[in-house]
């Protein structure tokens, strides 16, 4: 009863219980399961980021590039949790030009979110928004992970935590972007 009243007042005590979760094999993605159940994937939008240097980069003008959405907020436990998950993710794809990652601090708060990166030795990139992404697709839950294929559709949408540097995942990754 103490480990459950102390997750739910300590926001650090939740990130290590979710990170635990998924050492031990949860919160695994499956992209085969989103595509089971989306036959017709949704086209990407005309939609826009600024990054820390204030360039922006329009998503649609991405097609023929793997597109991963991560949508995060520094104070969200289930963000932070999955955080190092997904920079492995990133370090392994980095160097791939078919596959852009863009992380989403949904509070535009860039100076905090860059300094929560660099003190966790993350090396993601760092957006904002520069308009309203569609209710349709995006409901304000976060996390929230969207992965465009380059088609310019979306290949799959995942809400709340997950282990995106599953061997799964990254096998999604790998045929999405060759």
């Amino acid at each position: 009863m103490v480990l459950v009243v102390i997750t739910w007042v300590n926001p650090a005590a939740k990130v290590e219980l979710i990170r635990g979760l998924m050492a031990i094999g949860a919160f695994k993605p499956d992209p085969d399961d989103y595509a089971r159940e989306h036959k017709t994937p949704t086209t990407l939008p005309d939609y826009s980021y600024r990054d820390t240097l204030g360039n922006t980069i329009t998503i649609s003008n991405l097609k023929n590039k793997v597109v991963f959405v991560n949508y995060w907020a520094t104070w969200c436990p289930p963000c932070l949790a999955e955080m190092p998950l997904v920079n492995r993710l990133y370090m392994k794809f980095k160097n791939n030009p078919n596959v852009v990652f863009i992380m989403v601090d949904t509070d535009n708060n860039l100076p905090k979110s860059k300094a929560y990166l660099k003190n966790n030795h993350y090396n993601l990139p760092l957006y904002t928004s520069v308009s309203k992404f569609p209710d349709t697709i995006l409901d304000g839950t976060i996390p929230t992970t969207l992965i465009f294929g380059k088609n310019g559709k979306l290949k799959y949408k995942h809400t709340g935590a997950a282990d995106y540097n599953s061997d799964k995942f990254n096998e999604f990754l790998e045929k999405e972007a060759e």
